[in-house]
């Protein structure tokens, strides 16, 4: 009996001991776990896109920066070409007038033989006045319609320095520099084709004007003839 007592306590004492130990074992959650570390990877995966985004962003930034030189190509022989010949014809008679054409207007005076206006029989006659305005005219449109081809051979010359350049651009702000080189070219060499069209147009006003000058001269003439 006192055997069967003890074997008892022992079976309670190992049931106890079993059950406490049972217990102080802690438990993992591997569902969680899987969970978490999954989460864990996309966000890795989303820091790697963003820093892949920023990386691109940078160089995309530093790429639209800085200056390049393409802008002052030809760029001064542009200007001063364009400056010789001004907008107006008003402004382009004055300057032949000043010389402001040099060796061109010499040679188109000489080539003209403009008769002076004093050596007619009466030099300030309407006939006189109007012989001179349209020498001056022919002189001034022949040396500025000279001066207009060779700024449109600057920028001819320009152009085709610029063409030779696209495919040496090394990004995308050099690009777009290069690209508005180019337009500001082709925007000075138009300017100059309609210069040119405006001479010619003023050269033909100036023939019809000589042909009613001269209709109107011949008929006050034979008009005093009749009378």
């Amino acid at each position: 009996m006192a055997r069967m007592k003890k074997l008892s306590i022992a079976t309670a004492i190992v049931m106890v001991l079993g059950g406490s130990a049972h217990a102080g074992v802690p438990t993992f959650d591997y569902a969680n776990a899987a969970a978490m570390a999954q989460e864990l990877a996309q966000l890795q995966e989303q820091f790697k896109v963003l820093k892949q985004q920023y990386e691109t962003q940078t160089n995309i930034m530093n790429n639209m920066q800085g200056s390049y030189g393409r802008g002052s190509i030809g760029l001064n022989d542009s200007i001063n070409s364009a400056s010789v010949v001004p907008g107006s014809w008003q402004e382009v008679v004055s300057r032949q007038n000043s010389g402001a054409y040099g060796s061109k207007q010499s040679y188109y005076e000489e080539l003209v033989n403009t008769l002076p206006q004093e050596l007619f029989a009466s030099p300030d006659s309407n006939r006189a006045r109007g012989y001179q305005l349209s020498s001056n005219s022919v002189v001034a449109a022949m040396s500025a319609g000279e001066a207009l081809y060779s700024e449109v051979q600057v920028h001819l010359n320009n152009l085709t320095t610029l063409s030779m350049q696209v495919d040496s651009t090394t990004n995308s702000k050099d690009a777009a520099d290069l690209q508005n080189r180019i337009a500001t070219e082709n925007g000075m060499l138009t300017s100059a084709q309609s210069k040119l069209q405006a001479l010619n147009m003023n050269l033909q006003a100036n023939l019809a004007n000589q042909e009613n000058q001269a209709t109107s001269q011949n008929e006050q003439f034979f008009r005093w003839k009749k009378d």
